[in-house]
């Protein structure tokens, strides 16, 4: 059965930069990360260099780019039965399309999803990386993210085959819990969920909860 792996999470959690660790060895060596921001960034840059100069303009040329060569991409993986795997956010029901598409294909469907304490991590997450070379992402969109991302995951949830839940705001990261096919291979006890979790993902902490009456 092919395999479809999603990395998500809050602006700053990780997604490119340790997302990769997460995957299986043979997804590792075998399968490259579409990674639709980079993929942006790089286009801009060539358009600026090729001459195209209005900023405007730029920007929806790169994004009609980044849109035709995922559409592309994951055409070509269903098409060979193939594994694919991307990141991104995931923040209102229209992205949660591509991963619905798959599933109807008959794939397996892993999501690793990176959490942060709150938006305020995130931003200063955010504003750390630009200072290094990396893209900025304003306020309003990191809040959006933050909350949309969560909110979709616990509406959606049912949907992923393979959820894995990690906390990513300290240096040591903790795997918070793990759902393979709708049941809980792994949590950490309810009273050690961080707050991000037990408020947005009111539906997994349900699962955790009454996991615990049980036991």
């Amino acid at each position: 059965m092919p395999e479809l792996y999603i990395i998500t999470g809050a602006n700053g959690a990780g997604k490119s930069s340790l997302g990769f660790n997460y995957l299986p060895e043979f997804i590792q060596k075998g399968y490259p990360i579409f990674d639709g921001d980079k993929l942006y960034m790089q286009k801009q840059k060539d358009l600026w260099t090729s001459g195209i100069k209005a900023h405007k303009e730029a920007k929806k040329i790169a994004y009609q780019f980044v849109t035709d060569t995922f559409d592309r991409l994951v055409e070509e993986a269903i098409r060979a039965n193939d594994n694919f795997v991307y990141e991104g956010h995931f923040t209102n029901d229209s992205t949660w399309d591509i991963p619905k598409r798959f599933k109807s294909e008959g794939y397996y469907i892993n999501l690793i999803f990176l959490g942060l304490a709150d938006p305020d991590t995130s931003e200063m997450r955010v504003i750390n990386r630009v200072k290094e070379g990396g893209h900025f992402v304003p306020r309003l969109l990191i809040e959006d993210n933050f909350y949309g991302n969560l909110e979709k995951l616990d509406l959606h949830n049912r949907l992923i085959d393979n959820l894995t839940i990690i906390d990513t705001s300290a240096n040591r990261h903790l795997l918070l819990a793990q759902f393979i096919d709708g049941l809980i291979a792994y949590t950490v006890t309810s009273n050690e969920l961080p707050l991000w979790f037990t408020i947005n993902l009111k539906r997994l902490t349900k699962c955790i909860y009454e996991r615990e009456e049980v036991v």
